[in-house]
């Protein structure tokens, strides 16, 4: 089956001149929003991404949780390559600000300001806050309609001063997100079931408030030197903070400072990399026999030393990861190579690349609880380590329209975490009452070793300035020393989407996705393990431009109305349709 999936990418990989380019981030974010006018400054050691299915006038607010129908979350991350000179053209108008709003089913509302000051030629400031709200009900899996409600609500401000050498960032952000634990359960109120020291508590005590809410701040400030000459030193340094809570009374405070320092010296570079991020949560006394707290306290210190040499068609990168974590349940010292080499076959056409190196993840409390917002609100945190990943691939452009890149990786990793329902005993009269097992809708991890074979492609292809078309494919292949199955986490992911300007003043952007099936761990199953059925996901939207001042849009997601469950327990929204207006001013 997993040669056969392998397979699938590839096929689809070379639909469009069989070629692949690696992934770029997520493009699985729910409702487009205008989104304000950013001039660039250059920035030397900005790493770029290629292919590209850019659009400079639309963004996506970050939604923390699937209950919008949306395109499916995928896997993906960038993966530093050449810069493509591809980017779709749109119709701009260049007003300070907009406001947007719009409705859609499932008792969607959202609306969206944003403000920018753009003349300025010292500083610029970009502000944007929003809302979204969906009162709508869904059906579980025994056939019962729950409401699912969410309310999302986010600010954002980002600063910049321009100095005569240098440039100051400020970038500040804050989320709240309210929404309910609806996901179908086998935990029953009126029964008994067992606690740790062999009594027996009421099901009604591991059963949550069915309301939740999730608070964070961040604040990052950061300074970098204006440099364009290749030769010369390149600075940047940053210093940021972290508040999160929760409704349950779980809360984080988490510090990070860090930095880069590039210094060419002839055909030589010495780059060095260091960060430190800190994490402390507090956690209420106690909530009955449903959460075991533990307060937490972790501290990451890294230093990525490296050598670069820089030959006419070639680059070679030689260094290593030195990463310490201090944790209050254990210390740990990590040394991770980082070697990386480059080769252009033919310039501007054809480039591959080959390296080794390691990384260390510091998952803390806060980015646990926004990965799935289900989670139990004792979860416990550790940081997963890649300490050998070996990758290589090949990129380039087929001709100034078309870009790809495609991409091997293989790694083995330590305690890297999946998803699984919390599970409870119950007695049962003549049975073994750790054979009667119940779960619950919140989520636990587990924690396994291992190994990830990851194969990655991408094709850009932009015919013309007004149309442009990205085809992406994806294979994980998972190898656990316990688990059985790599929960929540699926082996395939194929994707098309496209940008078209059909006619003056209407842009239509579509796509269609295919998310491979996946496996839950289902303690009421004698196997042990539930299937998540793949899925094949459509979505249209569509935007037209009234006058300078007004546009229309209009989008629809699932349009197959497939059931998708990325949570075990969890449907997402059927088909899901929301159209509204934008003022410019």
């Amino acid at each position: 089956m997993k040669y056969l999936h392998i397979l699938l990418v590839c096929f689809s990989l070379v639909l469009l001149n069989g070629h692949v380019a690696l992934a770029q981030e997520e493009i699985n974010q729910d409702v487009k929003v205008v989104k304000e006018y950013t001039p660039t400054v250059s920035d030397a050691y900005k790493v770029n991404f290629m292919p590209v299915l850019a659009d400079s006038s639309y963004t996506k607010p970050q939604f923390n949780y699937r209950i919008l129908s949306t395109s499916v979350a995928t896997n993906y991350q960038p993966t530093p390559i050449a810069a493509a000179k591809i980017n779709t053209s749109r119709k701009e108008y260049l007003h300070k600000s907009y406001l947007k709003g719009g409705v859609g089913n499932y008792s969607t509302i959202l609306a969206e300001l944003g403000y920018n000051i753009l003349e300025n030629e010292k500083y610029l400031l970009g502000l944007n806050a929003g809302h979204v709200t969906s009162l709508g009900s869904i059906t579980l899996e025994d056939d019962n309609s729950v409401d699912a409600p969410f309310h999302d609500t986010w600010a954002i401000a980002d600063f910049k001063h321009f100095f005569d050498d240098k440039t100051l960032s400020v970038d500040m952000r804050f989320d709240h997100n309210m929404y309910e634990y609806y996901g179908y359960q086998t935990l029953k109120g009126d029964d008994a079931y067992w606690l740790p020291n062999g009594e027996l508590a009421s099901g009604y005590q591991f059963i949550p408030d069915v309301e939740q809410r999730l608070s964070q701040f961040q604040a990052t400030v950061g300074l970098s030197n204006n440099v364009v000459d290749e030769r010369k030193m390149r600075y940047q340094a940053y210093a940021g903070i972290n508040t999160f809570g929760n409704l349950t009374g779980v809360n984080q405070f988490g510090v990070k400072l860090g930095g880069k320092l590039y210094q060419p010296i002839g055909d030589l570079a010495l780059d060095l990399n260091g960060g430190i991020e800190s994490y402390k949560t507090s956690v209420p006394d106690s909530i009955g026999p449903m959460y075991t707290f533990d307060e937490r306290s972790q501290l990451l210190i890294s230093v990525n030393p490296s050598v670069a040499f820089n030959f006419d068609r070639a680059r070679l990168k030689v260094g290593l990861l030195v990463a310490g974590l201090i944790d209050s349940e254990g210390d740990e010292f990590y040394l991770t190579p980082d070697v990386m080499g480059e080769l252009t076959v033919v310039e501007g056409i054809v480039t591959v690349y080959g390296g080794i190196n390691g990384r260390v993840n510091a998952n803390d409390y806060a980015t646990m609880l926004y990965e799935n917002a289900f989670a139990s609100a004792d979860v416990n945190v550790r940081s997963s380590v890649y300490g050998l990943n070996l990758l290589a691939g090949i990129k380039g452009n087929f001709s100034s329209s078309t870009s790809f890149s495609a991409g091997i990786e293989y790694g083995i990793f330590n305690n890297e975490h999946f998803w699984v329902n919390k599970t409870y005993t119950t007695p049962e009269e003549g049975v073994d009452p750790l054979n009667v097992l119940h779960y619950s809708n919140m989520f636990d991890v587990v924690y396994d070793d291992g190994e990830l074979l990851t194969v990655k492609g991408e094709l850009l292809y932009k015919p013309k300035q007004t149309m442009e078309f990205l085809l992406r494919g994806a294979y994980y292949g998972w190898n656990l020393d316990s688990q059985e199955k790599a929960w929540h986490k699926p082996e395939v992911e194929l994707g098309l989407e496209g940008n078209v300007n059909i006619v003056e003043n209407l842009y239509v952007n579509a796509g269609i996705s295919y998310y491979g099936e996946r496996w839950a761990y289902d303690v009421t199953s004698d196997a042990g393990i539930k299937q998540l059925k793949g899925i094949v996901d459509v979505n249209l939207g569509a935007e037209y431009y009234f006058s300078k001042q007004w546009s229309f849009w209009a989008s629809v997601n699932n349009m197959t109305a497939a059931k998708y469950y990325k949570w075990n327990g969890y449907p997402m929204q059927g088909l899901n349709a929301k159209a509204g207006v934008i003022f410019s001013f």
